[in-house]
């Protein structure tokens, strides 16, 4: 008898065969003959209690659990004789959704880690467990019978994503590195960097200003591993009792410098926590594992994944989004003529460096536009700056006479020393003045503004050119560039243009709410797993940065007539035409 563990969490996917003594030959030709689909085990094929166990390859889900684990079930009977699974059972988050499909058992997350770690090492008295969207505490009370385990205590976070992997995913792809390299880098930094352990929002924007301060990204992503391991510590363990020998195990524990730092936190050498091999499958091999003790048959061998026996599901859904009140001012932008006569023009520079973008532009006395860079920031300001600048002294050094420079945004000052800038002005100034520079060069008199940046928002109320009243979003990322181009990414499309065209095509919106990002992003992880259509969380997405932006930033204050938007977001016309539909 062979039993199949599915571990389906909001990240990844992992399964797990556990087969009888007598199946040793066979899970030895298996992992012979498949070495794409199993992960090849250090000391040869696992056994449990004389019992084979193979675990497949890490897999991540892309936003698609159901999928995911149709086209793993499909590669696993492949590879297998017929009918030889005569029982499975799935855990995780996304389990609940799966299992029905192909009439398989739920179990519990806690249990089937506690079963799976009690088989594989035995005597551990303690498990960390950190995985894409979830962390957990657990300690076991062994009795030297991995049937017999019991869990004394446990502890797993709300809803913050502060000390899960996604998190450090997320920003670690902001600094330009793939998260599966940050441990070796995390390794060679000399020193770390203070960042924030609290929230997510807190610790992107200490990240930025590091940087600015002049730590270098392996120095900013130490001290991201330290603050998301003192979270965990402060948070999931606090007040719980820390036995040795501990267990570390999730998607996380693959990275040498989180490991590092979870020592540290805790006071643990190596002999007092360890990584087991197969951390990120722990889960599936218990879930395998509790099948096989139920030692009963079934009257059919699992078969292939039926989506026609996913559970139905409604979702609340609102009006699809419409471009008709929205004006493209950017189609109005023309190429500027320099003329044949080769005379050189008077300009002046303009930059603002964001979190998340860097603009450089170059106007003429007229004020038109003689040349625009649009470049991702990627947590290094001067280098972006520097090759800026080179690329416009490239093209059109010898045609232009700079007589002034200004600088803007988060990283205004750095940039203003190193440029020699005539002035470093505050955003909402430069806003203020670009917008209605321009409204009054097109007739159209702007008396609101919305601007919404990568870490940042802001609302401008304009009378006649002066500013009346104004707000910026505290510390809190509801209704950010950065949450939208995070969710895109984790849903496998591009924020650039895909976005907005999926979020328009969709006939009935999700309404996803308008909380925290955090709140948001569990959200459309449960609507995903209850299978809900991309196109359709895409635009909820977009209602929800809109109707965030109002309620939490606006609120009560005056919205004019006449509404630019600006800033990185702006270019999603999805988010335009939900502000659109919103007002009126």
């Amino acid at each position: 008898m062979t039993t199949l563990g599915i571990d389906i969490g909001c990240i990844s996917l992992k399964a797990a065969l556990v087969g009888e003594a007598d199946d040793q030959a066979l899970f030895g030709d298996l992992l012979a003959h498949h070495p794409d689909l199993f992960q090849t085990p250090a000391q040869g094929l696992t056994l449990v209690d004389g019992a084979p166990v193979l675990v497949t390859r890490y897999r991540r889900i892309k936003g698609s659990p159901a999928e995911a684990a149709e086209t793993l079930l499909g590669a696993l009977l492949e590879a297998l004789p017929d009918g030889s699974i005569s029982g499975a059972r799935v855990t995780g988050s996304g389990g609940r959704l799966v299992a029905p499909a192909f009439e398989a058992s739920f179990e519990n997350e806690f249990k089937a880690i506690a079963r799976g770690v009690a088989a594989l090492h035995p005597g551990t008295q303690t498990i960390f467990e950190m995985g894409g969207e979830t962390s957990k505490f657990i300690r076991l009370e062994t009795s030297g019978d991995a049937l017999c385990t019991g869990i004394v205590d446990y502890q797993t976070n709300g809803d913050c994503a502060a000390g899960t992997g996604s998190f450090m995913d997320q920003q670690a792809s902001r600094l330009l590195y793939d998260i599966e390299d940050v441990g070796g880098i995390v390794l060679g930094a000399g020193k770390a960097a203070s960042i924030a352990g609290r929230c997510s929002v807190f610790a992107k924007s200490d990240m930025i200003h590091a940087q600015q301060k002049g730590y270098e990204p392996p120095e900013v992503l130490r001290g991201l591993c330290d603050a998301v391991m003192r979270n965990f510590k402060g948070t999931i363990a606090k007040g719980k009792v820390v036995q040795p020998p501990v267990a570390f195990i999730g998607g996380v524990a693959a990275n040498e410098g989180a490991v590092q730092s979870l020592r540290e936190a805790f006071g643990l050498d190596e002999g007092q926590l360890f990584i087991p091999e197969y951390h990120a499958s722990i889960g599936a091999i218990g879930a395998a594992l509790l099948e096989a003790d139920v030692e009963r048959a079934r009257d059919a061998a699992i078969r292939a994944l039926d989506a026609s026996r996913l559970p139905a599901a409604d979702f609340p859904v609102t009006e699809p989004l419409s471009m008709e009140r929205v004006v493209l001012l950017r189609d109005m932008a023309k190429p500027f003529d320099f003329g044949g006569n080769g005379d050189v023009i008077d300009a002046y520079m303009g930059i603002d460096i964001g979190s998340v973008s860097t603009n450089l532009v170059l106007i003429d006395d007229e004020g038109d536009v003689i040349k625009e860079i649009y470049t991702k920031t990627d947590a290094r300001p001067v280098e972006v700056v520097s090759k800026g600048l080179a690329d416009i002294r490239d093209e059109i050094g010898a045609r232009i006479n700079l007589l002034g420079v200004g600088t803007t945004g988060s990283g205004r000052e750095l940039i203003g020393e190193l440029t020699g800038a005539d002035i470093v002005t505050d955003e909402i100034t430069a806003h203020k003045t670009g917008a209605d520079h321009i409204g009054r060069r097109i007739d159209k008199r702007c008396d609101t503004i919305f601007e919404i940046g990568g870490q940042d928002s802001k609302f401008i109320s304009l009378q006649d050119g002066i500013v009346v009243d104004f707000a910026m979003n505290e510390a809190c990322a509801a209704g950010t560039g950065s949450f939208l181009e995070e969710q895109a990414e984790k849903l496998g499309i591009n924020i650039i243009d895909e976005f907005a065209e999926l979020a328009l095509s969709s006939p009935a919106p999700v309404r996803l709410g308008e909380r925290c990002t955090v709140f948001m992003e569990r959200d459309v992880m449960a609507y995903q797993q209850r299978g809900a259509r991309r196109e359709d969380l895409v635009a909820g997405l977009a209602f929800s940065i809109a109707t965030n932006y109002l309620n939490r930033l606006v609120r009560e204050r005056h919205v004019g007539d006449c509404i630019f938007f600006q800033g990185g977001t702006a270019y999603n016309d999805a988010v335009a035409a939900a502000f659109s539909q919103i007002l009126g």
